[in-house]
């Protein structure tokens, strides 16, 4: 078998047109694989309570937000570019509750019809990762006569939770002049994700951040308290919930994985 193929990844700043729904453009491609045979290249996509309209070879889908993380096998020469919407605003754009995307991929001619498989087609017909990323910017830059303005509600919740993750959700609802089922409510169709399980995620999104700039010495109970958990325990409990695997053998696997 070859060595894993080399990989390399970018991001861009939305243009100013799309600012108000996107964070980012981004686009990840895989190199061939050295020697003889294919190298798969395992990409884990973990739980980070984003949306993201991705194209990768001939598929173009709107992955919806996780609840759990998924490992997609990406060969040799494999071009990917995403579209990711800030937290919270994809609803107006899209078209659809993000509650109802949760942990659901859907082709783009399944979600906007006719208009989602001609962007879909143009995207796929493209050559090269900035040709894709202008396929898929027009195609959500056309789509704005239709949308409508972000809720502040669920644009304004992320970065609240991801400050304060242990924050009752009464005090937040009283904040903003709402019930707590409203306020619940109002999040879950603007990112997916009810408050505490998106307060869950952008705070182990804040543990592994802080934990592979730290690399292979990293001292996992010092990051657990720093990202906000009770204990290293809670972190283990929360890191097996939400990947499957504790975080010292999660950052082990993320470590052999980037080094083979």
């Amino acid at each position: 078998m070859g060595s894993r193929p080399a990989s390399w990844y970018e991001e861009l700043e939305p243009p100013p047109a799309l600012a108000e729904f996107v964070d980012r453009l981004w686009a990840q491609g895989i190199g061939d694989a050295d020697g003889e045979g294919e190298a798969i290249y395992d990409q884990p996509v973990l739980p980070d309570g984003a949306l993201d309209v991705v194209a990768v070879d001939d598929h173009v889908i709107l992955a919806g937000p996780a609840t759990r993380t998924t490992t997609v096998e990406l060969a040799p020469g494999a071009l990917t570019v995403g579209v990711r919407f800030r937290p919270g605003a994809a609803p107006g754009l899209v078209g659809a509750s993000a509650a109802d995307l949760r942990d659901l991929d859907v082709p783009l001619a399944d979600l906007w019809g006719p208009d989602g498989a001609v962007i879909a087609e143009r995207t796929v017909e493209a050559t090269g990762w900035q040709a894709r990323l202008q396929a898929l910017v027009r195609g959500l830059i056309d789509r704005l006569g239709d949308a409508r303005a972000p809720d502040p509600v669920g644009v304004g919740i992320a970065p609240l939770l991801a400050d304060q993750p242990g924050r009752p959700l009464t005090a937040i609802a009283e904040d903003v002049g709402l019930s707590e089922r409203q306020l619940r409510r109002r999040v879950e169709d603007a990112v997916g994700l009810p408050p505490r399980t998106l307060a869950r995620i952008l705070r182990f999104q804040r543990f592994l951040r802080a934990a592979r700039a730290a690399g292979p010495g990293r001292h996992l109970a010092r990051l657990a308290a720093d990202a906000g958990y009770a204990d290293q325990a809670h972190l283990t409990r929360e890191s097996r919930d939400l990947t499957g695997l504790p975080p010292a053998a999660l950052l082990t696997w993320e470590d052999n994985r980037l080094q083979r």
